[in-house]
């Protein structure tokens, strides 16, 4: 499942009544905060799908809680450097079929280009990869013909500082072309590409 932010999940149910027609999902439960008092957060979630990727799934999470409850700066510093997921890779035989349902899901328009789509801008973007296309960009990944997540795109502050916690923690990885690729075994299924802020 590939999670993006919304604000107002029935909202984003009703727009996604052609995709899948799911009623939104709401939970909550107790967070336990740092200084060891409890509050409680709660989620609202919106689901689309579509009968051409089986086995995918997106939706978008509004919180209803105020956002430094959950959102906590000390849990988003990673020492690997990363700031942000700015694009999540996916893999199908054909890109092109799944323009319409992504400029739904996004309300945004595609781009295509041979063996590749994407929608979204340079540091918010989905991008669908034919198989060619994949081993072009992810070395040794096997792509399938069935539609999937394989990689995700990071932006790190300093790639020579992600480079050593890498080396530190031996977690390998390959570098070309001011990218730092972690292959799928050693994360956990999903590609890893680190690239610098500014360097995009």
């Amino acid at each position: 499942m590939l999670a993006l932010y919304g604000t107002d999940a029935r909202a984003d149910a009703a727009r996604f009544s052609t995709l899948g027609g799911y009623p939104p999902f709401d939970f909550g439960r107790d967070a336990v905060l740092p200084d060891g008092s409890a509050a409680r957060v709660a989620f609202s979630l919106a689901f689309a799908t579509d009968p051409a990727m089986p086995g995918i799934a997106f939706f978008t999470c509004q919180q209803h809680h105020p956002p430094e409850l959950f959102w906590k700066p000390g849990y988003q510093r990673h020492p690997n450097g990363a700031l942000r997921v700015i694009e999540v890779v996916m893999s199908a035989q054909e890109p092109a079929a799944h323009r319409a349902f992504l400029e739904r899901l996004t309300q945004q328009p595609a781009e295509l280009a041979p063996g590749r789509l994407s929608v979204g801008t340079a540091e918010d973007r989905i991008t669908v990869l034919a198989r060619g296309e994949v081993a072009r960009r992810l070395p040794g990944l096997a792509a399938n013909d069935i539609p999937g997540f394989c990689a995700a795109r990071l932006k790190v502050g300093d790639l020579d500082a992600t480079r050593r916690e890498l080396e530190r923690n031996r977690v390998g990885f390959h570098g070309a072309d001011g990218v730092l690729l972690v292959p799928p075994a050693a994360a956990r299924g999903l590609a890893l590409e680190f690239v610098e802020q500014g360097k995009i």
